[in-house]
């Protein structure tokens, strides 16, 4: 019979014999030393039994071999500075001079936000494209992040439980591969990054000479301190909001680090040279010097290549992870790349690696103007962003005048999106065809936008292209969808036309103020060309809105063409002048977007009655249904894997017909709070107390699903961890949806905004 201390070094043993009798383990009569083992660096000791009698009870003491006893208490020493009792400079005064002897919290202070992105993020994508993957658990599951929360989301898994017996433990037990997985991925870095990897590396130096059954709680204790030590680091970069905030403040505005990198695969536009701060690293895809953060859209799906940076995500993210964090250099360095790209008066959808390029969506460039607004109302000095120089890509589209060298003012490229727009947007995309989009046909190649005269709306589209968010395009040839869009919203989506007004209305403001040089658009008609004020184009969008949009309770009241399509009252409708005009009168969550932005366009009373409808019938545990449900069309399970013959759901075509999307509670909470005050106190704070309901379902979310395991269709083994964040969508009553990001750029900045309002 033998006792086997497995993983464990030598040790001095000592023998307890029925409670009473000690001695030593050579003096023993009733056990012996067995052979000497070599195992993972560490020498096992095997005891035989020799003489037990039945019954009897044995107890070994044993005591760490001396060598093994320095490690680990040199290792004890420098965790100590992660105790709130440490003292700068209490570390380890008897060691060798190393990088252990500079507190790590002195090393983190160097690193930059986006430094924090690579520690602690980067999933298996991103990881890739450095040359990695994340880590593999034998015999389990690769980590989610290649970052610090990649450990940490399994190890709150383990830690309550104390489960040494997860695949993560035994791995840490059976050799120093994720150690050298944690430094080396850092190493490989350059200045503070490499440091911290450096420190890794000499704290694993002594975790890997101490007995291997403690090595997953040292393990554990090194990552936690390291964790928290960067959180604290990060807090301090950000804004007041963002520290003196809530946990779930907190939590969400993680989100920007979490989102907000370098990407190495290729780089954002080039910005004019001649601008302060901006972050210089060689890229060796663009042999250029400068390269600065963008914002990845959402994980795991579009955080990488080609399908990381999209205008649209991009924009209506900025507020929320960007200027209410702090992070007002990072957020102009987007804007002003952005402006560069400007194109027929727009800016790009899909921003790919420069030769993915697509400009096909009306509303990026609306969202990009209003972030342009809010970083001049938030940032220090944000009036200086309007006077930026522009590095444009294409200087030569302009119908005003050449730009020289390509660069001009940013208040210019602002005008010439107002005045493209007034003047009419008609163009083909640039490599239209089956190599460009598979599933489209034809004529949704053509891109159209243009003022409407009339009433001053924005107005675009055809019934083959997806302008706005709501942008699936059918691909199913067995259903016969495939080329159709399920929502193309084209006319005058309800959210654009908001977007517009705020714009407008800000250019007035800001032309009186003396910051925009300009007063007016030009406007050309039968060959004559006049001019339109921005003050007089601001008013025809306010006496035209309601009329247009809102459908009020008695039929006789409204100028609709075709009232038989009025299915609720008291709602303002989500489009105007589109090709079905069955889709103008659908109830969806867009109107409580153009509440925020410009609130000046609804009547108090009529906005409140139609948020309480959308509250009604669209709002879920977490997101707001996508569709009404009392719609035919809805759908609220969303499945792009199935194809069947079912029109309205094969190959997920009902991607915006009912599943429930987290980013426009943001917009709905924050309509809500706007017009309670306008409705009085007593409505205000019950608003307040419901806003603060909704949210707590996306506390215990992250709080719950941040470390929690799902079982994912498909996998071999049984589990799968998933980022930390809120997700992109759920399926109907707040249902996990498999095909989502779990972490979604829009849905945690949109959440974060409320919390701000608050």
């Amino acid at each position: 019979m033998f006792c086997h201390y497995k993983t464990v070094p030598w040790f001095i043993i000592h023998v307890f014999n029925c409670f009473k009798n000690v001695s030593q383990l050579n003096d023993s009569k009733l056990v012996k030393k067995a052979d000497m083992v070599s195992k993972h660096n560490s020498v096992l000791q095997e005891v035989a039994f020799e003489k037990f009698t039945p019954g009897s009870i044995i107890i070994f003491r044993v005591t760490l071999e001396p060598r093994s006893h320095e490690k680990l208490g040199a290792l004890r020493s420098h965790l100590s500075q992660f105790s709130p009792q440490y003292q700068t400079g209490s570390l380890a005064e008897n060691s060798p001079p190393s990088i252990l002897t500079k507190p790590l919290m002195i090393i983190m202070s160097k690193l930059t936000l986006a430094d924090m992105n690579v520690l602690l993020y980067h999933c298996d994508a991103e990881e890739r494209e450095d040359g990695r993957g994340c880590y593999h658990i034998p015999s389990w599951l690769p980590l989610n992040y290649g970052g610090l929360q990649g450990l940490m989301s399994v190890l709150a898994e383990i830690r309550p439980k104390n489960d040494l017996g997860h695949p993560l433990c035994d791995n840490l037990r059976q050799g120093d591969w994720m150690m050298d997985y944690v430094s080396n991925r850092l190493l490989a870095k350059e200045g503070a990054l490499g440091e911290v990897g450096h420190w890794f590396q000499a704290m694993f130096g002594y975790l890997k000479h101490i007995p291997r059954y403690l090595v997953p709680c040292y393990f554990d204790s090194i990552i936690q301190g390291v964790y928290n030590t960067a959180l604290e680091a990060v807090f301090k970069r950000m804004s007041s909001f963002v520290q003196n905030g809530s946990s779930l403040v907190k939590q969400l505005a993680l989100g920007s680090v979490q989102m907000c990198g370098v990407d190495h695969s290729w780089a954002m536009p080039t910005i004019s040279p001649h601008l302060k701060d901006v972050q210089s690293s060689f890229n060796e895809v663009t042999k250029e010097e400068q390269c600065f953060v963008s914002l990845a859209a959402g994980l795991p799906h579009f955080c990488a290549g080609v399908f990381r940076c999209w205008g649209r995500d991009t924009f209506i993210s900025l507020r929320g992870l960007l200027l209410l964090t702090g992070r007002y250099l990072e957020a102009r360095n987007i804007i002003l790349a952005f402006a560069g790209t400007l194109h027929h008066g727009l800016i790009p959808n899909l921003l790919g690696s420069g030769t993915n390029v697509r400009y096909n969506c009306r509303d990026s460039v609306w969202w990009w103007l209003q972030c342009i607004q809010e970083y001049y109302t938030l940032a220090p000095d944000g009036v200086s962003i309007l006077k930026c120089p522009v590095k444009r890509m294409y200087p030569n589209i302009s119908e005003q005048k050449p730009y020289g060298a390509g660069e001009q003012p940013l208040y210019d490229v602002i005008q010439e999106v107002m005045q493209r727009h007034m003047h009419g947007i008609q163009f083909r995309e640039t490599n239209a065809g089956p190599q460009l989009d598979s599933n489209m046909t034809d004529e949704g190649f053509n891109v159209e936008a243009a003022v409407d005269q009339t009433t001053g709306f924005i107005s675009g589209g055809n019934r083959f292209n997806c302008g706005t968010w709501m942008d699936k395009m059918g691909e199913s040839e067995r259903a016969h969808n495939k080329g159709i869009p399920a929502t193309p919203r084209d006319g005058s989506a309800v959210e654009i036309v908001g977007l517009c007004k705020s714009t407008v209305r800000w250019i007035v403001k800001l032309h009186n103020n003396g910051h925009f040089p300009y007063a007016a658009v030009n406007i050309r008609r039968g060959g004559t060309t006049y001019s339109e004020s921005y003050a007089k184009w601001d008013l025809k969008i306010q006496e035209n809105f309601e009329k247009k949009f809102y459908i009020p309770h008695d039929p006789k009241d409204y100028e609709g063409k075709q009232p038989e399509l009025v299915h609720k009252r008291g709602i303002y409708k989500d489009s105007f002048g589109s090709s079905s005009p069955w889709c103008d009168y659908q109830l969806r969550t867009n109107f409580p977007i153009a509440m925020v932005v410009a609130p000046e366009l609804f009547t108090v009373e009529k906005a409140w009655e139609a948020l309480g409808i959308a509250e009604r019938k669209l709002m879920g545990p977490l997101g707001m249904k996508t569709l009404d449900p009392d719609d035919k069309v809805n759908c609220g399970i969303y499945d792009s894997y199935l194809d069947n013959d079912n029109f309205n759901q094969s190959k997920g075509f009902n991607y915006h017909q009912g599943p429930e999307w987290l980013w426009p509670v943001g917009y709905f909470l924050r309509a809500k709070l706007y017009f309670a005050k306008e409705m009085g106190k007593e409505t205000y704070d019950q608003t307040v107390n419901l806003v603060k309901n909704v949210l707590s379902r996306h506390a215990i979310h992250l709080e719950r699903y941040s470390h929690k395991l799902f079982s994912m269709k498909g996998m071999t083994s049984k589990h799968l961890s998933v980022s930390t964040g809120l997700p992109q969508l759920t399926n109907e009553n707040g249902q996990h949806c498999q095909f989502s990001c779990e972490s979604q750029a829009i849905s945690m900045a949109s959440i974060l905004e409320v919390l701000y309002d608050l």
